[in-house]
């Protein structure tokens, strides 16, 4: 059964996705990618999905008030975290994994694995995954190093039949880096600043062709 993502994204641009699909939300600084990313991992809640979010900017606290600002109910409790940049280990009932920096990329997975395995003791067959930002781990790691984490992870991903959100801002690389990591992906959610102010989205990859851009707002 495909994941619903209408009511995140317009009707026009995308309605759902199939399990296993990996996706990068790519958009520059100040464009909504993470308020984006976020609505996409709480809308699985009505339909009794886990959520995930791996954050390498904004500490676990922020996250947490963010992601509940967008749920659409109280839905399904399995949130988890994997904090790169705090201490916490619990926020307001969430679970948190705290991982020691960004560039942790080996902590990132052993945490990640953790969570697999409780979602599987809960008889959780469909959890979405978010990485908030893919560009700070570009500070940490080269892009040979990057490439390998992310191909085991998004594999992960795919072979669990869950679904894969990973945000980055292309105007902190270089072109070659995007389309390295673009690779990597099944398809991509383009964001850009609008003339007008406001933002408008796309789709590639994910359908026959490239979708027209779209008003987000």
């Amino acid at each position: 059964m495909p994941y619903k993502i209408d009511g995140a994204l317009p009707p026009e641009l995308l309605t759902d996705v199939e399990p296993g699909t990996n996706l990068l939300v790519s958009g520059p600084a100040m464009s909504g990618k993470r308020q984006l990313l976020l609505k996409l991992l709480a809308r699985g809640e009505s339909e009794g999905e886990g959520s995930v979010v791996v954050t390498s900017r904004n500490p676990a606290d922020d996250v947490v008030d963010a992601y509940r600002g967008v749920r659409p109910s109280d839905g399904h409790d399995f949130f988890r975290i994997i904090d790169c940049v705090g201490s916490e280990t619990n926020v307001d009932g969430v679970r948190v994994h705290d991982v020691s920096s960004p560039g942790d990329l080996t902590g990132i997975g052993i945490e990640f694995s953790e969570i697999a395995r409780e979602a599987e003791e809960a008889d959780l067959g469909r959890v979405r995954v978010g990485f908030d930002s893919l560009s700070p781990l570009l500070m940490y790691v080269d892009l040979q190093r990057l490439f390998r984490f992310l191909h085991v992870f998004t594999s992960q991903i795919q072979s669990r039949d869950w679904l894969g959100l990973f945000a980055i801002d292309p105007d902190s690389h270089d072109q070659q880096e995007v389309n390295t990591i673009s690779q990597l992906f099944d398809g991509i959610i383009e964001i850009r600043l609008a003339d007008g102010g406001g933002r408008e989205a796309r789709a590639r990859g994910v359908t026959d062709t490239p979708t027209d851009w779209i008003a987000l707002d």
